[in-house]
Order: C-alpha cells, then sequence, then structure tokens
C-alpha cells in the first residue's frame, strides 16, 4: 500500500520502522522504505483484501502519479457488505473511473468478478503490466507488435496483430474483458480491442489474433480523467 492513515492523515510512510493500523481490517502496517523504490506500508501478517497483489516498482510508480485521495479507495457492496480497494479512483469531468493496476496472472473468473464489482455504476480501466521480465509475456508481446495491417474504428486506429507464443491463452482472456484494457509496454500504452471498446472488430478477429490502438502516457492520463 502506497498510503495509510496516521492520526488522521493519510500519508507514506516518513522513516524505517514507524508503524499504524490499516482501516479496512485494523492490522499492523509496517513502513517499507526500500532505497531505489517508492517508500510504502506493508500488511504485517498479510494483505487483507483477496484481490490485492504484491506490489513492487510499477505499482507503486502508477499510483504515486495520482493524487492521494485518488489512490487505495476502498468500496463496498451495500446489500452483501463485501469490501475491495481499488487502486485509482478518479472523479473525472462526465464519470469515475476505476483503474486496476496488474502485474501477476489472474483467472477468468477473478477478472469477471473484479469487473462486476468495480464496474456497477463506474467506467473500469485495466492497465496490464507486460514489462514482465520472468515470462514470456513481454518477449511474446514484442514479438506479436506488427503495424502492417491497420482498420479505422470510427476515429480510432487500430493494427491487427498476431499472438507470438506457443499459447494465445493470455491475449484471448483479456479479448474477453467487459471493461477497457490497456497494455504498458515500454513507456508506451495499448488499447485492447475488446467487446466493450469495438464488438465488431473484436468479433472478426482469429484466436490467436488481436488488435490495438496505441496512446502516450499523457493521453492515457486524459483518458481516465475525460
Amino acid at each position: 500500500m502506497l498510503y495509510a492513515w496516521v492520526n488522521g492523515t493519510k500519508r507514506r510512510p516518513d522513516k524505517k520502522g514507524e508503524r499504524t493500523v490499516c482501516a479496512d481490517c485494523q492490522g499492523v502496517l509496517t513502513a517499507v522504505m526500500p532505497l531505489q523504490n517508492v517508500s510504502h506500508w506493508r500488511h504485517l501478517t498479510g494483505e487483507c483484501d483477496p484481490w490485492s497483489e504484491p506490489e513492487g516498482e510499477w505499482h507503486l510508480w502508477w499510483k504515486s502519479q495520482f493524487q492521494r485521495d485518488e489512490c487505495e479507495i476502498t468500496l463496498t457492496d451495500p446489500l452483501t457488505g463485501e469490501h475491495h480497494r481499488a487502486d485509482v479512483l478518479v472523479a473525472g469531468q462526465q464519470q469515475t473511473t476505476i483503474v486496476e493496476l496488474q502485474h501477476s496472472t489472474i483467472s477468468d473468473e477473478e477478472r469477471q468478478a473484479r469487473e462486476a464489482f468495480y464496474g456497477r455504476g463506474r467506467r473500469m480501466f485495466w492497465l496490464l503490466n507486460m514489462d514482465d521480465d520472468k515470462s514470456f509475456r513481454e518477449i511474446n508481446f514484442g514479438l506479436s507488435l506488427d503495424y502492417s495491417r491497420p482498420v479505422k474504428v470510427g476515429t480510432t486506429e487500430f493494427f491487427i496483430m498476431r499472438w507470438a507464443g506457443r499459447s494465445s491463452q493470455f491475449i484471448q482472456k483479456w479479448k474477453r474483458s467487459n471493461v477497457h484494457v490497456f497494455l504498458h509496454w515500454r513507456r508506451r500504452i495499448f488499447y485492447l480491442a475488446t467487446p466493450c471498446a469495438c464488438r465488431e472488430l473484436c468479433n472478426s478477429l482469429q484466436p490467436s489474433q488481436f488488435a490495438v490502438s496505441i496512446l502516450s502516457e499523457a493521453d492515457f492520463f486524459k483518458a481516465i480523467k475525460s
């Protein structure tokens, strides 16, 4: 966690060894002050939100690009009492947008559950970290990039590509998403064609194919705040 409440103030840790209490589970949080990373808080006995994942430099950097009151917002289902902590929640000019930062692999079932929970009355963006040097995901994505097949959907230009790898399960899973999916690779943002983005184009693709449009990080921030 990037922020925690300390004596009524939501902030990052100030010093090594500092402790406070998690507002969601009342568990102890301890300060982590790495030399080459963003200072943050860690649950002493395990994360209380089952949808959370260990946060590295990528997660913490992205959170640090938003305002303090836009990060790590706990939402509760009024009917069931279920609660989860959204990575980023931005009240834009026309709608509220949830941004979920995802580095590790998740199942289709969890993806669908998160989309249903966070997308209720809000717009949801996934931002996937494709710079993963511990798997073939980064390599396969880089080898897949081919800008020779452009196609226009409204005013947006997409490029049809073929997933370069033995299995296309990763890209197939995210092509099925019911919300907006963005891929972050080497300081560029790729907007994935999903049924939410452009159903007709998505339905025309073969299982191993996918389509993306390209944004700068600045354009991505503008989209969040729209």
